[in-house]
């Protein structure tokens, strides 16, 4: 019989091998891990890569999905749609529009398109009017109006279902202001120059009476790039996701065959485990496509090309050093 006082030995707690964690951390910045590791678990390099895609899309993903239908047009170039603004809401003889159950139509009916125009000086913005609803769609009855009058540039397009306002930089084609939506979330409105006017007061300067009117359009295109800003993050991340995965994919068969010459070391590596070396590889372009693209901005553009660089670089520094045939 075992004594009463004897003592019950535990087991003992593994603990953590923290050795094995910094191990991966290093092949971050050591090739000659990613290789190890590529060979090793070339299985898992797979999802190493899927995560370093979704990591390489995360500022765009996460500012185009915060991103107000204002931030476009609220900006110093915006002067001339303050003014016709303005201008067009104290017009009298300028029709007025109005929103019933998500669809934009005149208050009365007009016979042409263009219902404002303002000009100062050497600057101009035209407001129209498209009845989408007759059959022409948005966008032809838009191209029809640009080669009907190649002077339009500043511009507010409105249709029955979506809008669009374009504010070039003066004197050039290029776009320094704009914003696009539709009405789906945007309530009953019975006139849009009153809407523009609420909460404003006769009593204030001009000036800060523009600003009141502005931030209620503000409020407007905010409301109405709701409907299309799930769209548009779709549009840019797949985009994005598209040409980095391409990259990827592109540059493995090139490593592959740099693996394949007649003196190289390299050869007796299987067709997968420079797949498994390659994948590996671009988790760290992805966490410095992370780094580069919140701290210098999140276009499409941008994004693209940080990790098609990255990338690009660290698989030349990969091959030349590890898979090319050494020089004799």
């Amino acid at each position: 019989m075992a004594s009463k006082n004897a003592k019950v030995l535990k087991p003992k707690k593994k603990k953590f091998n923290f050795n094995k964690v910094f191990f991966y951390l290093k092949s971050l910045i050591n090739n000659g891990v990613v290789k190890e590791i590529g060979i090793k678990h070339w299985i898992s390099s797979i999802f190493v890569m899927l995560i370093a895609l979704f990591i390489s899309v995360m500022p765009t993903l996460t500012t185009e999905a915060t991103r107000n239908g204002s931030s476009g047009i609220n900006n110093q170039y915006n002067d001339v749609l303050v003014e016709a603004l303005y201008n067009y809401v104290n017009d009298d003889s300028a029709p007025d529009l109005k929103i019933v159950d998500h669809k934009l139509s005149t208050v009365e009916p007009v016979s042409n398109s263009l219902i404002y125009n303002y000009e100062r000086s050497n600057l101009r913005f035209d407001i129209y009017y498209f009845n989408t609803d007759a059959g022409i769609s948005f966008n032809d009855q838009i191209n029809s109006v640009l080669e009907n009058n190649p002077n339009v540039s500043n511009a507010m397009f409105l249709g029955s279902d979506q809008y669009t306002v374009s504010i070039y930089q003066q004197g050039s084609t290029q776009i320094v202001g704009n914003a696009a939506g539709r009405y789906g979330h945007i309530e009953n409105i019975e006139s849009f120059k009153d809407y523009l006017k609420q909460n404003t007061s006769s009593l204030k300067d001009i000036n800060e009476i523009k600003q009141e009117y502005m931030t209620n359009f503000y409020t407007f295109a905010d409301q109405g790039y709701l409907d299309v800003r799930g769209q548009q993050v779709g549009l840019m991340v797949g985009i994005i996701l598209g040409i980095n995965g391409g990259i990827t994919l592109i540059i493995l068969p090139i490593l592959f065959l740099m693996s394949r010459g007649k003196n190289n070391p390299n050869r007796v590596l299987k067709f997968y485990q420079v797949m498994g070396i390659s994948f590996h590889a671009t988790l760290s372009p992805a966490i410095i496509t992370l780094i580069l693209g919140y701290i210098m901005g999140s276009s499409m553009q941008m994004m693209s090309m940080i990790y098609v660089m990255c990338y690009g670089f660290r698989a030349m520094w990969l091959t030349m050093k590890y898979l090319r045939t050494p020089i004799q």
